[in-house]
């Protein structure tokens, strides 16, 4: 069967039969196309169609291929880590324009080191750092980040050994009502990456108790929330004494990003 049939087969959308027959045939989709009328070895077109199947009962595509890009970089992914998202980029562009030059910078609940990655991209300058409770997740960014950035086992804030300049965090939003109606292929990534309790903003709220104990004076504390969530956690912040609190929209026009700085005194 040629690879051409094998697009036009309709087992699955075309840009998803593209993406998964160029990994099965370790090419590029640009050779793909040029070689459209090649036909594919049976052994390969076997394993096509296993993952083709798995597609179909929900698994998402980034973990049938092991791969998914954020910030044009190409990320290792698998079962148990959250699968980077196009609108975290709003929390990159964030820390790129608030983090000053040579600063301490820590995300909370790196998962797949995504952030950390773009990070390290645009601002070398950076000295990173994250924190991941999973050790499936952990595993997964020590292999995208490799010396980039120091990386620490455990929960929230707790295992930073000294006070940062920036806390960035995407850490499960979803509200409990909201994980209900989510689609298949979302709901095979990690439960723990997503669900954020009742109203979504149980962790939030834990860090944002946390994080003045773990930033330096005038450090940013920049989170990323789901739709509908950023005046409440603007609200916490401010309770919380953090000023210069702010909020970033996403393309897609929802508040994406809720940001403040912690001007009190450490221990105050």
């Amino acid at each position: 069967m040629t690879a051409r049939e094998i697009l036009r087969s309709g087992e699955l959308p075309q840009r998803e039969m593209l993406i998964l027959l160029a990994h099965h045939l370790d090419v590029d989709q640009a050779t793909l196309y040029r070689d459209l009328d090649e036909d594919v070895p049976e052994p390969t077109h076997r394993k096509l169609l296993h993952d083709v199947a798995r597609r179909k009962d929900g698994w998402p595509l980034q973990y049938l291929t092991g791969r998914a890009w954020f910030w044009s970089l190409p990320l290792a992914v698998g079962p148990g880590v959250l699968v980077p998202r196009p609108e975290t980029e709003c929390l990159v562009e964030a820390a790129c324009r608030l983090a000053p030059v040579g600063a301490r910078l820590c995300d909370v609940g790196t998962g797949s080191g995504a952030i950390l990655a773009a990070l390290s991209m645009e601002r070398p300058d950076l000295r990173l750092s994250g924190v991941e409770k999973s050790l499936r997740a952990l595993h997964c960014a020590e292999r995208n980040l490799g010396e980039r950035a120091e990386l620490y086992e455990g929960d929230l804030c707790r295992p930073l050994p000294d006070r940062q300049d920036v806390l960035v965090a995407n850490l499960p939003y979803v509200s409990a009502a909201d994980y209900a109606t989510l689609p298949a292929d979302v709901l095979r990534e990690p439960r723990a990456a997503l669900l954020g309790g009742p109203d979504g903003l149980d962790l939030i709220r834990r860090l944002v108790r946390q994080a003045p104990d773990h930033l330096t004076e005038g450090g940013w504390l920049l989170l990323e929330v789901g739709a509908g969530q950023a005046q409440t956690v603007a609200d916490l912040l401010e309770q919380r004494g953090f000023a210069e609190i702010f909020r970033d929209r996403d393309l897609a026009g929802i508040e994406r990003v809720v940001g403040g700085r912690w001007t009190c005194a450490p221990n105050s």
